[in-house]
């Protein structure tokens, strides 16, 4: 007798938007991964700083996804009023019954599941990626973080922080209840095995290019070392950030320019091209979880040079890549020439093969949804 497909609510504090194009969409691929078992509808509010009158509703779907995005104004209240507005369309209008709601990033609508448990009795799960709970984020934290993280987190069935690292950053913050790690999903169909051509060793790095996140200045000044003195490597940088800007600071540097080329906001396929297109990827970040970036270079089979923060080190090894110190750029430069050396050494097909039993949507997809019925049993 076959199992009743289930029907799953995603809510979240992140999601691409006319607001913002990019941010969120790694829950997006959560939501894709797991739209391939069960039937999926996304509930987020958006809001525009431009934005007069009423919340405004908007719905498409893209990949089995059903999305209802509710436009306002800035700030708590109007944020509030629009997600019931979104809740109260679906679920009495529409007629639509979850089974379970998927509510991501508990700061700082962690209370979206707490009312929508509350209205309409449906249990949640949470998922975690934010690396606000990492220490080095301490200045910036909101003195309200704990107490809506606790408050987010008090009824959950299930949390589901992306790395081990991050489920014990979140346990020594004092958000306690049921914990099961889930990962980032990387599509492999779409992030397949790299053919890079030619006699260069290509690098990537693909980030939002913040400096103090992912340290894009010390990448530049080691690659100007580098570059210097090795003519057979090349480093294509890019992503939703200022790309601009870099670029001058290359150019300040005196960077060769035949050693780097850079690119801006990209779609994932522009992303996977790039990849498929290249030998290795480089991060050299002050803090993160788990970035999409490293399960999709895995699919394409790139070891990948990373700073040992977050959970990277539970996927990154000596078969997978080389790990640095936070901020070492001696240690990075000598990752570099290292991995330059031996790139044809790491076996593409076991990175490939080791992506596709832990991140593919097939394999999150599965995880999810044993958590979803393993509900009310």
């Amino acid at each position: 007798m076959s199992q009743k497909q289930l029907t799953i609510l995603f809510t979240s504090g992140w999601y691409p938007s006319k607001a913002h194009t990019t941010v969120g969409n790694f829950v997006q691929r959560h939501a894709e991964a797991v739209a391939t078992l069960c039937n999926v509808w996304v509930l987020y509010v958006a809001s525009l700083p431009e934005w007069k009158g009423p919340p405004k509703i908007e719905e498409h779907c893209e990949k089995n996804v059903n999305t209802v995005i509710v436009y306002c104004r800035p700030g708590f209240f109007a944020k509030r009023k629009a997600f019931i507005k979104g809740a109260f369309h679906l679920i009495r209008s529409n007629k639509i019954q979850f089974d379970v709601v998927h509510h991501n990033i508990l700061w700082p609508h962690g209370w979206q599941p707490r009312w929508l448990q509350s209205k309409f009795n449906l249990p949640y799960i949470v998922t975690e990626h934010w690396t606000g709970y990492d220490p080095v984020n301490a200045r910036k934290r909101h003195p309200l973080l704990l107490w809506m993280s606790k408050f987010g987190a008090r009824k959950a069935s299930f949390l589901c922080p992306v790395t081990v690292d991050l489920q014990e950053k979140m346990i020594d913050f004092g958000i306690h209840g049921k914990y099961q790690v889930v990962p980032n999903v990387v599509d492999t169909h779409l992030f397949s095995l790299a053919k890079p051509s030619g006699d260069l060793i290509r690098f990537l790095h693909v980030s939002s290019l913040i400096d103090s996140h992912k340290n894009v200045s010390g990448i530049l000044r080691v690659w100007k070392t580098i570059s210097d003195r090795n003519h057979h490597v090349h480093l294509t940088l890019g992503g939703d950030g200022p790309i601009e800007h870099w670029k001058q600071q290359a150019e300040n540097l005196n960077i060769r320019p035949d050693s780097i080329d850079y690119f801006g906001e990209i779609s994932w396929e522009g992303v996977a091209n790039k990849m498929e297109s290249s030998h290795a990827l480089m991060l050299f970040s002050n803090y993160e979880n788990l970035p999409c970036v490293i399960v999709e270079a895995l699919a394409c089979g790139l070891p990948v040079i990373s700073t040992r923060v977050g959970g990277i080190s539970e996927h990154i090894n000596a078969e997978r890549g080389i790990l640095i110190e936070r901020g070492d750029e001696i240690g990075l430069a000598s990752a570099i020439e290292t991995m330059a050396i031996n790139i044809h050494t790491y076996d593409k097909s076991a990175l490939r093969t080791y992506a596709l039993e832990r991140f593919s949507n097939e394999a999150v997809a599965a995880a999810f949804a044993e958590l979803y019925r393993s509900i009310g049993k």
